[in-house]
């Protein structure tokens, strides 16, 4: 019987070791984590309407979108500028020109962990794009439900459209809320009113910087997601947006800026979001 009991003493004791060591394990990661430092959120300047935004931190990078063509090499000066060798995700809200223009130049020389894409993007830039990623053997992600990934302190969330199919591939667009600490950051692609009325069934937390879908083009449904959203900042990917976005904008305080008239960059501390001014 003494034999017994001290048996079970040792073994609980053992289990009490067991937990201690893998509590300070679980601490060590957190402290790693949490050193990784601000994320600045740079929406690059494209010379047409078209989107990409880069999301850095400290040994993380995210790219949402690569604009057209032409914008490739520009993109790749940012992504230098901003020591960026490496892509954990490259995710392209739709299939168009505008969004996905860049992405073949930028993925030959940045790689990336994984590309995210949405399930209906049948044309034959992605089919090329898709061909190049198959023979880097990079994994594609197609998001058929709400999927969390992570990148530094960066946790994100993409909400992919509810049908498998639109009439226009717009309302195909990924939505990617992005969480750093307390902020939070929502890019919705190019959402239409079908795919706005989506994204109104999200319980939204309150949205520090929003990305306004289509390059600032209004919808029946723009004025009810500012609403929903309420913005401290917003972006459009143009020179100039509707009235109604304007007006929108307006009623909220919303502070609305324009990337394809410079390059508009912000920072996240985990408690606010702030814009930084252009040095000269």
């Amino acid at each position: 019987m003494k034999r017994m009991i001290q048996r079970k003493i040792w073994l609980l004791l053992g289990f009490v070791l067991f937990l201690g060591l893998l509590t300070g394990a679980y601490f060590r990661v957190a402290e790693k984590n949490e050193g990784n430092g601000p994320v600045e959120v740079v929406f690059i300047q494209t010379q047409n309407d078209a989107d990409c935004i880069l999301l850095v931190q400290e040994g993380a990078a995210v790219l949402i979108d690569a604009g057209e063509k032409g914008d490739a090499d520009h993109i790749l000066e940012v992504l230098n500028d901003h020591g960026v060798e490496k892509l954990n995700y490259f995710i392209l809200s739709h299939g168009d020109s505008d969004h996905i223009g860049g992405a073949a130049k930028v993925l030959s020389r940045i790689p990336a962990d994984r590309v995210v894409e949405p399930y209906d993007t049948e044309n034959s830039d992605v089919a090329a794009l898709n061909k190049l990623l198959a023979a880097q053997g990079v994994s594609i992600l197609y998001p058929t439900y709400n999927t969390r990934l992570r990148a530094g302190q960066m946790q994100m969330i993409v909400y992919p459209p509810l049908e498998k199919h639109y009439s226009d591939s717009n309302n195909s667009s990924l939505a990617v809320l992005v969480t750093h600490g307390e902020v939070n950051m929502l890019f919705p692609g190019d959402a239409l009113r079908k795919r706005s009325l989506e994204l109104e069934m999200v319980h939204w937390p309150q949205i520090d910087l929003y990305k306004v879908p289509h390059h600032g083009r209004a919808n029946a449904e723009t004025e009810v997601l500012f609403e929903l959203l309420n913005p401290t900042y917003a972006v459009v990917t143009a020179s100039d947006c509707d009235t109604i976005v304007k007006e929108a904008a307006q009623k909220r305080n919303t502070l609305l800026f324009y990337s394809v008239l410079e390059e508009i960059v912000f920072r996240s501390d985990g408690e606010q979001v702030i814009k930084l001014e252009r040095e000269g």
